[in-house]
C-alpha cells in the first residue's frame, strides 16, 4: 500500500520550529495496522489520516509511532491549514469527527482554529511525589494545585518557578509512564510564567514517552488545558492566551488560545495557530 504523505508542522514562530505532522488525505481503505505502519515510518509524534465521516464533515484519526490516540491539537491544526492551501475545503467552519467526539474547526486566512472538550479536572497530587518524578527541589515548584486537566487529552499540570528550572528538566522517561499511569494521565506538562517574549503568558514543556513521544515541541490540546487551568486557579485571568513551547528541542513554538466563561468556569475552549509545509511524498509506503 502506498500513500501520497504530506510532511508539515503547526505552530511555527516566524515560519521556524513547531511541531511536526505526517498528513495522509483520503485514508478510508487504510487499516489500522497499515495506519500504524504509515505513522511508525513518518516517526513524529504524531501522523493524521482524513476520511468520510456520516456524523460531521470529515473524520480524522490520529497515531502515533505506538498506538492510536483520540484527539491531536498539532496535527489537526496542520491538517487544516494544508487542506485550505490545497483549496480542498468549500466551508469556513467545519464539524470533524474524533475519537473525542465531533468538535468544531474555524477556518482563517493564516490559521486555523480548533474547538476543544470542555475542561475536566481531576484531584489535586501529592507535590512531593511529582518533585521526586521530575527529579527536583520541591521549592521550585508553585504553590498552586498539581492536577490532571483534560480538554481532549488528560495531562498532569505542574508549575515551576522559572525559564531557567523549566530549561534544565530531564527527566527518567519510565518513572514519567509510572507516574502518568497511576494517576491516569497521557503525559507531565511543565509550565512557567517566566516567559522568553513580552507576548506570551507562559511556557511550558510536555513530557509524553507513554504515547511513546519523550517530549513534544507543541501541543494544542494541553495548551487549551493550560488556559483552563490558569483561569480557574487564578494564576492568570483573562481571554485570550498565548504559550510558548518547543525551546528545549530547539522548534520555538507559539500556541494561541480562546476560552469562554461563567466568570468561574471554563465553558469554551479554541486552539489556534498557522502551519510550516515540509514536503510531499507520493508513493509513501510503511517500508523503506
Amino acid at each position: 500500500m502506498a500513500v501520497t504523505l504530506y510532511r508539515v508542522a503547526a505552530f511555527p514562530v516566524a515560519g521556524n520550529g513547531g511541531n511536526e505532522a505526517g498528513v495522509v488525505l483520503d485514508a478510508d481503505t487504510l487499516t489500522d495496522k497499515e495506519m500504524l505502519s504509515i505513522a511508525k515510518r513518518v516517526n513524529y509524534s504524531e501522523t493524521a489520516f482524513v476520511m468520510n465521516s456520516e456524523r460531521a464533515d470529515y473524520r480524522l484519526r490520529f497515531f502515533t509511532p505506538t498506538v492510536e490516540v483520540p484527539l491531536c491539537g498539532h496535527a489537526t491544526i496542520a491538517t487544516f491549514n494544508l487542506m485550505r492551501n490545497l483549496e480542498l475545503i468549500k466551508s469556513d467552519d467545519l464539524r470533524i469527527e474524533t475519537g473525542e467526539g465531533v468538535l468544531n474547526v474555524r477556518i482563517l486566512e493564516e490559521q486555523v482554529e480548533l474547538q476543544l472538550s470542555v475542561p475536566q479536572f481531576g484531584t489535586p497530587i501529592d507535590p512531593q511525589e511529582v518533585a521526586d518524578v521530575l527529579d527536583l527541589d520541591k521549592a521550585r515548584l508553585l504553590n498552586y494545585p498539581i492536577q490532571t486537566v483534560s480538554t481532549g487529552i488528560p495531562e498532569i499540570f505542574v508549575g515551576v518557578d522559572s525559564s531557567d528550572t523549566l530549561a534544565k528538566l530531564a527527566p527518567d522517561a519510565e518513572r514519567i509512564v509510572t507516574f502518568c499511569r497511576k494517576h491516569g494521565a497521557v503525559g507531565i506538562y511543565v509550565f512557567t510564567l517566566d516567559t522568553r517574549t513580552e507576548r506570551a503568558d507562559a511556557q511550558g514543556r510536555n513530557f509524553i514517552p507513554l504515547v511513546g513521544i519523550y517530549e513534544e515541541s507543541a501541543t494544542g490540546t494541553a495548551s487549551g488545558a493550560l488556559a483552563s487551568y490558569l483561569y480557574t486557579q487564578g494564576l492568570l485571568r483573562k481571554n485570550q492566551y498565548y504559550f510558548e513551547q518547543g525551546y528545549a528541542l530547539f522548534k520555538p513554538s507559539c500556541i494561541h488560545v480562546t476560552i469562554q466563561t461563567d466568570q468561574e468556569h471554563v465553558t469554551d475552549v479554541h486552539v489556534g495557530g498557522r502551519m510550516r509545509f515540509i514536503d510531499r511524498i507520493v508513493g509513501f509506503t510503511p517500508e523503506k
